[in-house]
């Protein structure tokens, strides 16, 4: 009859720290493509703020359909909804008051992010100038940008001018 090989303790314990390692190794992975997924999404959502920001503090009189059009396809929820009741009424202010406006994004800051929603602080600066001005005059801004995700795009769902 033949005896059943048994392993040497040095075999069993080899054979742990394998084992501990190769769990070592997989967890690893998995917190560094966690890590990963939420850099790009600070990314992502840092940019759709940026865009929406500069569209907002760069809206003229002479593109306002154009502009407004832009804003309202980055926008969701309650922000979208208030926008488009206002679309007639700021396209005629910006029409009459004749602005001319630009504006560029400065700095980002994310404040929140989670899987699906995010905060983020956009600093801009930029010019403004109407019928009542003789020159374009500097405005600065900073701006609070509450987004949400849908279908894998950060969308605009409150804005609001921050101190």
């Amino acid at each position: 009859m033949k005896r059943p090989v048994r392993p040497s303790w040095t075999t069993i314990a080899v054979g742990l720290v394998v084992l501990g390692l190769l769990a070592f190794s997989v967890e690893g992975g998995m917190s560094w493509r966690e890590v990963r997924s939420n850099e790009a999404d600070e990314r992502a959502a840092s940019a759709a703020a940026v865009t929406q920001v500069e569209q907002l503090v760069g809206i003229s009189g002479s593109t306002a359909v154009e502009d407004i059009e832009r804003l309202l396809d980055g926008a969701t929820g309650d922000f979208h909804a208030e926008l488009e009741s206002q679309i007639k009424r700021l396209q005629q202010v910006l029409a009459d008051s004749k602005v001319k406006a630009t504006g560029e994004a400065v700095s980002t800051g994310v404040v929140t992010l989670t899987d699906d929603k995010a905060s983020v602080i956009v600093a801009a600066s930029g010019t403004v100038q109407n019928k009542d001005t003789d020159k374009a005059e500097p405005r600065n801004y900073r701006l609070k940008v509450d987004l949400v995700k849908m279908d894998g795009r950060w969308l605009i769902s409150g804005l609001e001018f921050v101190a």
